[in-house]
């Protein structure tokens, strides 16, 4: 099973795999991959992050690591967790370990446990798998192969949803992402943990909703949780199934014609999706999602101008250039994405997109300068002179440097 195994890995995930193995056999403990690249590996695709579980304090394990190969170690000391970087990739590496919840959608006590009692926390069945690396063998406890095969998404107990509801989110991306249905009693559990969605904190609904964002499906997986009431738990309206889907299209097929460079550093697709999520439901939508998510200082802002952008009439966009510049100079280029993407009016779709690509960085050629050797005395008329000067350019009133030296000489006779 081992070699099969890591002929599916890619040569710095072997790296990784051969060390964690060295390791465990000079320390004498039990080290496990487990979770999704256990579960790709039998799917037949390739694995992503490895994860692995040590029946041993996983802080002093990583670090242990890192002494013999470097590399960083960011430990995590509430739960005797740690992220081990090494050659460019990110390798978690847990203590073995039970859960307990003191109380619904609270992060959970724990204490260190054999594999078998780590593996009865997990979320679904189909991430309750691990191999033993010392001799390859594959534990399966909740029989998740079956569930492989059937393409069901099944929990593994009936309180699962309310200890943590961000296992709906992910009930719902696995769904779409694998094509797989939601087990009937799996179903009826979400419903259970629905009550419990209000008390997360918003970094952790942030979390597992962006992780929607990051595959190729989202629509899908965000289309399934409005059926289930998830977004109604959470007081937010979201936009009609049809709708998302549109958006999410749009995503896919014009976000790489976008600048991305000078909309960072937050990243477009996440960004995106949240503006899919929030364009054009109301200003009582948008506040709800801006208490409950913690926003970077970009996307927060580009959120909060939503309500003046999409309801800008588009009629005023049917205008001169510098009108329609002028209407946007005040968002940032996140909200002039988001107005892109998804605006129904093509009209104001065209004029964001030449507003951060065309109009913004426009300027005349002469400069303040200019001025000064002109004679005008400096002050506001400077910047009203250049303005007039740029709105030219905009409307095509002027196209060549003559036009501009004969249109300055105009103003400054008036």
């Amino acid at each position: 099973m081992i070699p099969a195994l890591v002929e599916s890995l890619s040569t710095e995930q072997c790296a990784i795999y051969d060390a964690m193995q060295v390791c465990a056999d000079q320390r004498n403990v039990n080290v496990y991959l487990v979770g999704g690249a256990v579960r790709d590996w039998l799917m037949g695709h390739p694995a992503g992050d490895l994860d692995f579980t040590v029946e041993a304090d996983g802080i002093v394990f990583a670090r242990a690591l890192s002494d013999v190969h470097g590399g960083e170690v960011v430990a995590h000391e509430r739960f005797r967790t740690a992220t081990w970087t090494f050659n460019g990739l990110h390798t978690d590496i847990t203590t073995a370990r039970s859960e307990s919840y003191p109380r619904p959608a609270a992060l959970p006590v724990v204490a260190p446990a054999p594999i078998g009692v780590d593996l009865m926390r997990r979320d679904f069945t189909i991430n309750a798998m691990a191999v033993r690396l010392r001799d390859g063998a594959l534990l399966d406890p909740f029989d998740g192969q079956a569930d492989l095969r059937r393409k069901v998404i099944r929990a593994l107990h009936a309180r699962s949803f309310i200890d943590d509801p961000t296992r709906i989110l992910r009930a719902a991306r696995y769904s779409a992402r694998f094509g797989f249905e939601i087990e009937p009693e799996t179903r009826v559990w979400i419903d259970a943990g629905l009550p419990w969605l209000k008390d997360l904190s918003g970094e952790r609904v942030k979390y597992d909703i962006e992780h929607i964002f990051a595959i190729p499906k989202a629509p899908d997986a965000l289309i399934l949780l409005r059926a289930w009431s998830v977004f109604a738990a959470l007081g937010i309206a979201v936009p009609e199934p049809a709708t998302l889907l549109a958006r999410f299209d749009a995503i896919r097929s014009h976000l790489s014609t976008w600048d991305d460079a000078r909309i960072v550093p937050y990243g477009h697709r996440i960004a995106a999706g949240w503006g899919a999520l929030i364009y054009n439901l109301g200003q009582m939508s948008a506040s709800r999602w801006l208490e409950l998510i913690p926003y970077t200082s970009e996307v927060n802002e580009a959120i909060v101008s939503l309500g003046v952008l999409s309801t800008l009439a588009a009629s005023l966009f049917d205008g001169r250039s510098s009108h329609q510049s002028a209407l946007l100079r005040p968002f940032s280029a996140m909200a002039l994405l988001f107005m892109w993407l998804y605006d129904p009016a093509p009209a104001k779709r065209t004029a964001a997109f030449n507003e951060w690509h065309t109009w913004r960085g426009l300027r005349p050629l002469t400069t303040g300068d200019d001025l000064r050797a002109r004679g005008v005395r400096p002050g506001p008329i400077y910047g009203k002179v250049l303005a007039m000067l740029r709105d030219a350019w905009l409307d095509g009133d002027v196209t060549t440097d003559d036009e501009e030296s004969a249109l300055l000489t105009r103003l400054l006779s008036q």
